[in-house]
């Protein structure tokens, strides 16, 4: 399957607590939803650790039911890692009244979504940023928005510098939503539109 999705960008400047908010999204050409594959995703030549078991894609969980795939970080550093969506919460923009925001981002609808991720090795996979998304209701996956300094509601974070086999971390994650569009699920994916993982919220 041709992945033909396209990608564009925006920026926020923030001029409170010295944060800078990055609004992106990637959107789909195709309609349908992901179908469930038989065999899960695995590179050519990875090993899935002993004792794990991957998720196959196209599966959708609830919350709180942890999802494992194989992910492909920098540097050639490939990990199976188990990922489990524990909350999804709408907030409101008022929580954004210390950033400078564009008209496009007044007009969307933040959510905040907590995630686990544990790394089930072979691989470090220090300040890697993993491809989770929030899809919404017109096939568009849009990547978390990254925001230095405080920020109450959901204070962002991202894996450790070292985060070695057999570490976890605890992560919560902001999407914002474009106007005229909802929140359909939270998707790992990991690679094609084929392989990904959702979670409903």
């Amino acid at each position: 399957m041709v992945d033909n999705r396209r990608v564009r960008t925006s920026r926020i400047a923030a001029v409170a607590l010295a944060a800078a908010l990055a609004v992106a999204g990637c959107s789909s050409d195709s309609q349908g939803d992901a179908k469930a594959s038989d065999t899960p995703a695995v590179p050519k030549g990875f090993d899935v650790p002993d004792g794990v078991t991957l998720t196959k894609g196209g599966t959708t969980l609830a919350t709180g039911k942890p999802g494992t795939v194989v992910y492909e970080g920098a540097s050639n550093a490939t990990s199976a890692v188990t990922v489990t969506v524990s909350r999804i919460a709408k907030g409101s923009i008022k929580d954004f009244r210390f950033f400078s925001l564009d008209a496009a981002a007044k007009a969307s609808t933040p959510y905040y979504v907590r995630a686990t991720i544990k790394n089930e090795g072979p691989a470090g996979l220090g300040g890697a940023s993993l491809p989770l998304y929030a899809h919404d209701d017109a096939n568009t996956n849009i990547p978390a928005n990254p925001i230095v300094g405080a920020f109450k509601p959901c204070q962002p974070s991202k894996l450790p510098s070292s985060f070695l086999p057999d570490a976890s971390a605890k992560v919560c994650l902001v999407y914002l939503v474009p106007k005229g569009h909802k929140l359909d699920s939270v998707v790992l994916q990991p690679g094609t539109t084929e392989d990904a993982v959702s979670w409903k919220p």
